[in-house]
């Protein structure tokens, strides 16, 4: 399957499971306080702490190895039980203990229940991994979004029920259980139970790069939801994470559906010795043309868009939710990074620059928790800012590019953003930046912003414009042939 054609599946699959998590989170915010999301938060974060150890990025391997040896699949089927097992039970064993160690009692139970559910990968592994090696995205797509409409329809139904901060556990349970089964039925071909350990040695040396990569990374965010709950309080906690939801909803169904298709190709353009820079350059160039107007715009529109989606309650998570914002449109500018890492080999030195951000990322955040929930959400600008120092000038050598290339995307992207925003950005100045700015003028200066974006897309000939021609090429009644 073709890149374009692998985007379409990936993007039109992941566009309907956001749209579905993004109404779920409308529903469950209504239906929990802060307190009780904050609670499933502060258990996820334990979580996240815990799974550290087992990040080994397994599949990975699989989709980078120019030639599967005999006996690969079954010793990175093993080693993935044994991670996913061990991570169980100590998950499991860590549960009767949530209350003194992380100050809130309810995470316990929790913790059980997603212990449970996260056996279920086990069954799925093997299949996902061959199915996104093979470029099988119309699969992929059906099981992602399967997965998402899974966990949304039963959070919200167990909250209905009063099942209070259990709704998101219990619906990751039914979530994993379909995943599992659905994805060994849409990969029948590549199920198999077989053990071995023949060729472990090269799996366990990648997942050990990855673990120290990833894991630090993990700890980085996880550690830091840890430390605001215990400065700021559960229900602080809460607040903060319905803004890094919304930041983490956006990430990875923009963000993530894109570069896992990038990292596909960039995987086949690299083990067939083609040429790979350009699929890089053109990959970002229309990644950074999309996520940052989309992520400056709900930076500017953060508070009437918390008020007409979750409610008053959940005002004070606009100001987190604008800084997160910001912080991600840096880490775009230092975008796929890991991809590159990892297709190098170089994903000891990267462990080292996560390492160096923990060392300085985690301490600003502690004094950002200090002053209140914007300033902690601010920390996060200055994280993505030493990661963008870190890793512009390694991104430009492993991607093998000069040194125009990059900067030619940021100006273009920087111009597309400016256009984009600027209506919204003077309609919130005229009304002083009220949440209850009226609905009917920002959605007018958001279409207005869309239309310039396309208008300056197409003057400047972005790869993006291509793209869109294609598209409408193909669509029925143009009267074009494809």
């Amino acid at each position: 399957m073709s890149v374009r054609r692998s985007l379409a599946w990936a993007f039109s699959g992941q566009f309907i499971t956001f749209a579905v998590q993004f109404a779920g989170s409308i529903i469950i915010a209504r239906l929990l306080s802060p307190r009780e999301l904050g609670t499933y938060a502060i258990a996820m974060a334990a979580l996240g702490l815990m799974q550290v150890f087992t990040t080994f990025g397994i599949s990975s391997f699989i989709v980078r190895e120019t030639e599967l040896a005999p006996g690969t699949l079954e010793s990175a089927f093993t080693v993935n039980a044994i991670l996913a097992v061990s991570l169980s039970i100590l998950v499991f064993s860590v549960s009767f203990v949530a209350g003194p160690m992380l100050g809130e009692t309810n995470a316990g139970p929790v913790l059980r229940v997603v212990a449970f559910a996260n056996l279920f990968g086990i069954l799925s592994f093997r299949p996902a991994a061959m199915l996104q090696r093979d470029m099988q995205f119309r699969q992929l797509s059906i099981i992602a979004l399967t997965n998402g409409l899974m966990a949304t329809f039963s959070t919200v139904a167990f909250a209905l029920a009063g099942a209070s901060y259990m709704s998101p556990a219990y619906g990751a349970l039914i979530a994993a259980i379909t995943g599992a089964v659905l994805t060994m039925t849409l990969g029948s071909r590549h199920v198999g139970f077989r053990l071995g350990l023949n060729g472990w040695r090269p799996i366990t040396t990648f997942g050990l790069q990855m673990m120290s990569v990833s894991g630090v990374a993990t700890i980085t965010g996880k550690l830091s939801d840890l430390v605001l709950g215990r400065i700021l309080g559960v229900a602080a906690l809460g607040i903060y994470s319905r803004a890094s939801n919304i930041s983490g909803m956006l990430f990875d169904n923009l963000y993530g559906t894109a570069t896992r298709v990038i990292f596909v190709q960039l995987s086949k353009d690299y083990r067939e010795g083609g040429e790979w820079s350009t699929t890089y350059l053109r990959g970002f160039a229309m990644l950074s043309a999309v996520m940052w107007p989309v992520l400056a715009g709900l930076a500017v529109l953060a508070q009437p868009a918390i008020l007409i989606l979750y409610g008053d309650k959940w005002l004070p998570a606009a100001g987190p939710l604008s800084a997160l914002m910001v912080a991600q449109i840096i880490g775009v500018g230092f975008g796929m990074n890991w991809e590159l890492f990892v297709l190098r080999g170089e994903t000891g030195r990267q462990a080292r620059y996560e390492t160096m951000r923990l060392i300085f990322g985690v301490p600003i955040f502690v004094i950002g928790c200090l002053f209140g929930l914007v300033t902690a959400a601010l920390a996060k600008i200055v994280d993505a800012l030493i990661g963008l120092v870190v890793y512009y000038p390694h991104v430009r050598r492993l991607a093998e590019i000069g040194p125009r290339e990059v900067p030619t995307i940021y100006r273009d992207s920087a111009a597309l953003t400016l256009v984009a925003v600027s209506p919204s950005l003077a309609l919130m100045m005229w009304h002083d930046w009220s949440a209850h700015t009226p609905i009917l003028e920002i959605t007018a200066t958001v279409t207005v912003g869309v239309v310039l974006w396309l208008a300056l897309l197409f003057y400047i000939r972005h790869p993006l414009r291509d793209e869109i021609v294609m598209l409408f090429r193909k669509l029925p009644g143009t009267g074009v042939s494809p």
